[in-house]
């Protein structure tokens, strides 16, 4: 390929006004005759849209990779970042070289074809339509866990709200029994009273504990709404 081919948006072939490898679309101007060139060339607004394209894949593959755009534009090759600068914001209107789309793919890691537009796989050496098959799986798997994970709360916030209750419970019977035997001075010496009272402080214990284990666990009334 001639060292001053470009990919324009004009679709002219400026061979005399750029040291930027010759595009496609100048590249069917020059060598097709006037006759079957119209076929082939896309129109400015198809043009203008690839580039567009272009520009936002470059930038999107460069944000993956974490590089500023002036370190992208070092290892590419440029002095300064403002060519690349205009090829990302496609305020380009000269060219877009080729030589730079080839070097941005190895740079970042990307397909031309992604850099191009015509696919979503930016993987390079994948076949296409295996990104989406994993994409679609994972989708499923993690709708999947987070159904799984839903249910696994609905049932750790019924086990909390039920736990709660019963503490409350277990209080409000402590107080009642304190209440009782307040008034009823002759109430320890009552048949059974000892055994109501130690079953009552068991209960009390097995309250402490599951209070202490809802701490622990964070599992308070606010956190599990």
């Amino acid at each position: 390929m001639n060292d001053s081919q470009t990919l324009s948006r004009t679709g002219t072939c400026d061979v005399a006004d750029t040291d930027e490898p010759m595009g496609v679309f100048e590249i069917l101007n020059s060598s097709m005759p006037a006759a079957t060139r119209a076929a082939f060339i896309a129109t400015k607004h198809d043009q203008d849209a690839l580039i567009r394209t272009i520009g936002q894949r470059m930038r999107e593959a460069r944000e993956l990779c974490n590089l500023t755009q002036s370190e992208a534009a070092r290892r590419l090759g440029y002095a300064n970042p403002s060519k690349l600068s205009k090829v990302e914001a496609a305020t380009d209107t000269n060219s877009v070289p080729l030589w730079l789309i080839h070097s941005a793919s190895k740079l970042y890691e990307v397909s031309v074809d992604y850099l191009f537009g015509i696919t979503d796989d930016w993987e390079t050496g994948v076949p296409r339509g295996t990104q989406a098959f994993l994409l679609d799986a994972w989708q499923k798997m993690r709708e999947r866990d987070l159904l799984a994970l839903d249910c696994l709360h609905r049932e750790v916030v019924a086990v909390s709200c039920g736990t709660r209750a019963m503490l409350c419970a277990v209080k409000e019977l402590s107080a009642a029994i304190s209440l009782y035997c307040g008034r009823n001075p002759d109430f320890a010496e009552t048949f059974g009273s000892a055994t109501v009272m130690h079953r009552l402080g068991r209960l009390e214990a097995a309250a402490t504990g599951a209070e202490v284990d809802l701490r622990k666990l964070r599992l308070t009334s606010q956190e599990v709404a």
